[in-house]
């Protein structure tokens, strides 16, 4: 895995730009729906320690927005303090090796499952 999408760097490892290039960051006010409409469909969302300090209408307003945001199939990773438990939401809790993730499931091609 490493030598497939890493390069070594002295005694440290850097990302290869192969898929730095397909990778964009970004950020932004999470209350703000203009901006957030910019968005276009993601794969992952990484939102870590965040969603703990909103209000419950604000939570599950972005909640709904990171549903939206996120292609069929893609993946909502929050902090180890959050969690969508006690949240109505689309989600499905999913097992990875080490920890459990939050996926959108996968509609019926083309359709969008909200």
């Amino acid at each position: 895995m490493i030598s497939k999408y890493f390069v070594e760097e002295g005694r440290a490892y850097r990302l290869a730009d192969r898929i730095r290039n397909q990778v964009s960051f970004g950020h932004l006010n999470l209350m703000d729906g203009i901006g957030l409409s910019l968005i276009q469909p993601v794969d992952v969302i990484f939102c870590r320690n965040v969603i703990i300090y909103f209000d419950e209408p604000s939570r599950r307003r972005l909640i709904e927005t990171f549903h939206r945001k996120l292609r069929p199939g893609g993946f909502l990773l929050l902090g180890h303090s959050e969690s969508l438990i006690n949240e109505a939401t689309a989600f499905e809790l999913t097992p990875l090796k080490n920890d459990m993730v939050y996926r959108r499931p996968r509609g019926a091609p083309g359709k969008d499952v909200l």
